[in-house]
């Protein structure tokens, strides 16, 4: 069971290539953004033990279901609506983002509107299956990515036009201090995490998280690539020409032998993979907390049969994305997706250290029943 929560871990640090954390970042390549990286990894540690340890305390609930333990049911519904109004922005920022990644680059004649919702349709789908099921198909697209992710890398960091030189010019920006966008921006990648708030309810109760200080360690390798390699690539000035990053870093590598000679073609295969999992992970995850706002709502991690409910939430999902794509232009997304940032950050700290007081709160509370 433990790789399963590798698996939350790495959807979300490779899906920061599609919620322009790499843009965010290369805009202030030199004013903060060197320091915000290797500053992230502390932070994602101390997160990571904290919510983990908190979580441990409490097996086979979810989020709501702890709060419900110590909190009225109206505060609990009111913590349980932003938690699902945060993680379905980012679901709506990535499947949006890459709807116009794959209209520019695949397909410039297309309409972006038919092309987002045919992949909505599929998260839709796959969003109103049971917990279970969305592990299971979870765990499925991340192992056949991961093959695609490393050879991308490899072909990137072997490229040619690939310049040192460029990677330490800013690299000597290292004692700049990050802003809050930039420190945002960095520590999303190690932020998995934060999905076993829902997917706790699966773990069995006796699960003892391991290899722990593996998981930071792989987004920092994954944090680090994203940021250098297409400094190299494209210039230290050069980078900043480019909203979608890695798209054109991905094109700039080519397959002399291979059966497709740019690899910008099986980046975006595995783009779309990784979109359409992390936005039905999202909206499962939206949709569940959703649910428990309704009385008598029956938690049930492996469901046969997705409640009438489900459809209806999804659909109410299905249409804001369509709304906002249809209200906002690029400018607008990477405006609202530096708020987003900042408020996802500031929610992940919050969240975090209020499940660990809780989860101390909950062993005095057992100590004191012993005693007496």
């Amino acid at each position: 069971m433990n790789r399963y929560v590798f698996y939350h871990y790495l959807i979300v640090c490779f899906s920061n290539l599609m919620i322009l954390v790499p843009y965010h970042l290369m805009a202030e390549r030199f004013d903060g953004s060197v320091m915000a990286i290797f500053l992230s990894p502390i932070f994602g540690v101390i997160m990571l033990y904290l919510f983990t340890a908190g979580l441990s305390k409490f097996p086979n609930q979810g989020l709501p279901e702890i709060l419900s333990h110590f909190y009225p049911r109206w505060l609990v519904g009111a913590v349980v609506t932003y938690k699902a109004l945060i993680v379905g922005m980012s679901s709506t920022l990535v499947i949006a983002s890459y709807a116009i990644v794959i209209t520019r680059f695949l397909n410039p004649e297309g309409n972006p509107y038919v092309i987002l919702t045919i992949l909505m349709l599929v998260c839709a789908f796959g969003a109103t299956r049971s917990t279970v099921t969305v592990n299971f198909v979870l765990e499925i697209v991340v192992i056949l990515c991961i093959p695609a992710i490393a050879f991308i890398m490899y072909k990137t960091i072997n490229n040619p036009f690939l310049k040192w030189d460029a990677v330490q010019i800013v690299l000597n920006h290292y004692d700049r201090m990050p802003s809050l966008l930039a420190f945002a921006s960095a520590t999303f990648v190690f932020t998995g995490f934060l999905n076993l708030g829902l997917f706790n309810r699966i773990l069995p109760p006796n699960f003892r998280f391991k290899y722990r200080w593996t998981f930071p360690l792989i987004a920092f390798v994954v944090q680090f690539i994203t940021f250098f390699v297409p400094i190299g690539i494209h210039g230290t000035e050069g980078v900043a020409n480019y909203v979608y990053v890695w798209s054109a870093t991905a094109d700039s590598a080519r397959m002399i032998f291979g059966f497709i000679e740019r690899m910008l073609f099986i980046f975006l295969i595995v783009l779309i993979n990784l979109s359409l999992a992390f936005t039905m992970v999202g909206w499962h995850m939206v949709i569940e907390y959703i649910r428990t706002l309704f009385p008598n709502n029956k938690v049930d991690p492996d469901e046969p049969k997705p409640p009438r409910r489900s459809y209806w939430i999804v659909a109410v999902l299905v249409v804001l994305t369509l709304i906002f794509m249809y209200l906002t232009n690029e400018l607008n997304v990477i405006y609202i997706g530096g708020i987003f940032l900042i408020i996802r950050m500031i929610s992940e700290i919050v969240i975090t250290l209020w499940v660990y007081a809780l989860s101390k709160k909950k062993v005095r509370k057992y100590e004191k029943k012993i005693s007496v």
